[in-house]
């Protein structure tokens, strides 16, 4: 029905109201004291039902009902959801939703990052290199099955276990927290029973490290130390994720799955969550949608609530009135390289590298492919993480140059690009990276007289070739796990680190790191992690960094409780909580919900009456009120001063 149809019971009450006060005074029935009172009678029925309505209204101004506390967002294709192998931001971010661990990380108001405590009770008992940790009494699985210490301990000896081949032991071992017997057990040498983490009862993990680590709390936030049942993995196996099996401790639970690329999940509330706030959404439906340019036209098209959106639309975003309010642009954690195979004996030459880096126009790439969305960048410390260094310490070694470009490429034995084999760019099959991909390319063969293929693959093609270590040059880079420079240095570089999937092997960037692994004091360990920066960077040691990334998202108006914070989050903006995500019900205007992207972590400053199960009105409800009070006028003018 259309806005006038609506309107005509409204016209009808006023209408017949003046129609009948219009043929009394006619008629002379009227006494001239009635005729004065007309106008305020009138008057008074307004002032009142405009008081009902904008009662009614503010009521309305609340979570939507829980039918409608349902939202719909993309992400990338994840490849598992075992927690214990997550290893890109996709599969992370759903494994916050669905487990928790002792610590999480929450965003500060002033934007910084905080370990506070999730399943524990407090902050841990140290005693020398003995961190105790007691857990809140009462935790319970998804399927009410207590939550015990046995359950961490079987968690976190899980990513110690090879066989699992977690692809971040590497925060559990040497290079980072360096758990007594990680390491060894991981590396086939030791067993399950030498690593130093031990369940005292069923409320108390002692967790034993080789030296005490400043980040210990931080690190216990992370995925890697998250709880598993271990009757439901030896029961189920590899299946044990399914959501027919699978048994959390976070905020939702998985309820369906169709894997793979086009797929979803769809994620409930986990009736046994323990913290606060609880979820107010119903249900999550995450649409696995690699391609930016298919769920920008899917958000348009009312099939999204949030969603990443391609650095190409952003001036078609910013010209439209709406989505340019929808807009989210967040600074990222996360730098942008191109990764060097360095088993490769070609790119192993330094020289071939130090081409291949001079070459690349950083600030031409970033505003032709990413309209300036992102920062050029020949650094590999982010803006943002204590240590950062910035482009002067580098540019003149590693930056675009073209004559230098081809003087390396000389040095390297192929002049003007003579004999140099043909080398494959694997890039994500999407419009903006197969312009980067091309940018690159041309770049390469303008520059240095070379011939590079692109090969555009789908994401989880992509992410076997960078696992499998099969790649020439691949596009990546990092995003921080939590915001500290080790984590974006340390198992990335060192020999054999789980994530040096290009293979850099410099014995002096293993010492630098080593030492800052082990190194107490604040001030020197971030010395010799920018150290080591410097190294890693001008021996370009499998990276060439390109530019900093900015996320880009695009997240309906109406829902809140969305708090971006680019150090922490994955995927998806305020993905640190998605318990904190609500939908609002549209009101017009006239009022609005405390707005949580602006305000506290989680939802404690909604009104005591704002609680999704809270009775609520909507503003037809004061659409009614006021005709009420409009025919009780009318009728009390007819009775006092009636024919």
């Amino acid at each position: 029905m259309g806005e006038g149809e609506n309107a005509v019971p409204q016209l009808d009450a006023f209408e017949t109201f003046w129609h009948d006060a219009g043929a009394d005074l006619e008629g002379g029935s009227f006494p001239m004291k009635a005729k004065r009172l007309i106008p305020l009678t009138v008057l008074v029925s307004l002032v009142v039902a405009t008081a009902v309505w904008m009662i009614a209204t503010v009521w309305a101004a609340q979570p939507a009902a829980d039918q409608q506390q349902q939202i719909v967002v993309q992400s990338g294709v994840p490849q598992s959801f075992d927690p214990h192998r997550a290893s890109s931001e996709q599969e992370v971010a759903v494994a916050r939703m669905l487990w928790r661990g002792l610590y999480q990380l929450e965003a500060t108001p002033d934007g910084g990052v905080q370990a506070v405590p999730a399943m524990a009770a407090g902050e841990p008992t140290v005693n020398g290199n003995v961190y105790t940790v007691e857990l809140k009494p009462g935790l319970k699985w998804s399927d009410g099955v207590p939550l015990t210490a046995e359950d961490f301990e079987y968690g976190i000896k899980r990513t110690c276990d090879p066989s699992v081949a977690s692809p971040y032991q590497s925060l559990l071992g040497e290079s980072i927290l360096n758990i007594v017997g990680c390491d060894a057990y991981f590396g086939g040498q030791g067993t399950r029973d030498d690593v130093g983490v031990t369940a005292i009862n069923a409320t108390t993990l002692e967790i034993t490290l080789v030296a005490p680590k400043p980040t210990f709390t931080t690190i216990m936030s992370l995925w890697v130390a998250f709880p598993a049942r271990q009757d439901v993995i030896e029961t189920y196996g590899d299946d044990w994720t399914d959501p027919a099996h699978i048994v959390v401790n976070g905020p939702f639970t998985l309820t369906g799955l169709t894997p793979g690329a086009g797929g979803q999940a769809v994620l409930e509330p986990n009736p046994n969550w323990a913290l606060e706030p609880k979820p107010a959404l119903h249900k999550i439906t995450i649409k696995f949608i690699d391609d930016l340019e298919a769920a920008f036209q899917a958000f348009q098209d009312g099939e999204l609530d949030m969603t990443n959106v391609p650095a190409s639309e952003i001036p078609t975003i910013l010209a439209d009135p709406t989505l340019s309010e929808e807009f989210l642009k967040v600074a990222a954690g996360r730098i942008w390289a191109v990764e060097m195979q360095l088993n490769d004996p070609t790119i192993a030459d330094f020289d071939v590298r130090l081409a291949l880096s001079r070459a690349i126009d950083r600030e031409t790439l970033v505003q032709a492919v990413y309209d300036d969305a992102y920062l050029p960048a020949t650094y590999w410390l982010v803006q943002g993480l204590p240590g950062f260094q910035g482009n002067a310490a580098f540019e003149n070694i590693i930056g675009y140059n073209p004559g230098a470009a081809q003087t390396a490429l000389a040095d390297a034995g192929y002049p003007n690009g003579q004999g140099f084999p043909t080398l494959t760019l694997s890039v994500l099959d999407r419009p903006d990276r197969i312009a980067e991909g091309m940018f690159l390319q041309d770049s390469w063969n303008d520059i240095l007289g070379i011939n590079v293929v692109i090969q555009a693959v789908d994401a989880q093609a992509r992410l076997q070739i960078l696992n499998s270590e099969t790649f020439d040059l691949f596009p990546g880079g990092w995003g921080n796990d939590y915001p500290d420079p080790e984590n974006s240095l340390i198992g990335l570089f060192d020999t054999d680190g789980g994530n040096n999937y290009y293979n850099c092997s410099d014995p002096d960037i293993d010492a630098k790191l080593s030492a800052a692994a082990t190194e107490t004091n604040n001030a020197t360990r971030i010395q010799l992690l920018q150290e080591a920066e410097a190294l890693i960077v001008t021996r370009l040691c499998g990276v060439a960094p390109v530019y900093q990334t900015a996320y880009l998202y695009l997240v309906k108006s109406n829902i809140g409780g969305v708090r971006p914070n680019g150090q922490i989050d994955a995927a998806m903006p305020g993905g640190w909580c998605p318990e904190c995500w609500f939908v609002e019900l549209p009101v017009g205007g006239v009022a609005e919900l405390p707005d949580i992207a602006q305000g506290s972590p989680n939802r404690a400053d909604l009104p005591s009456d704002s609680s999704p199960s809270a009775s609520r009105y909507i503003p037809l409800a004061g659409l009614a009120a006021a005709l009420l009070a409009l025919t009780a006028g009318a009728w009390y003018a007819r009775r006092r001063w009636g024919r």
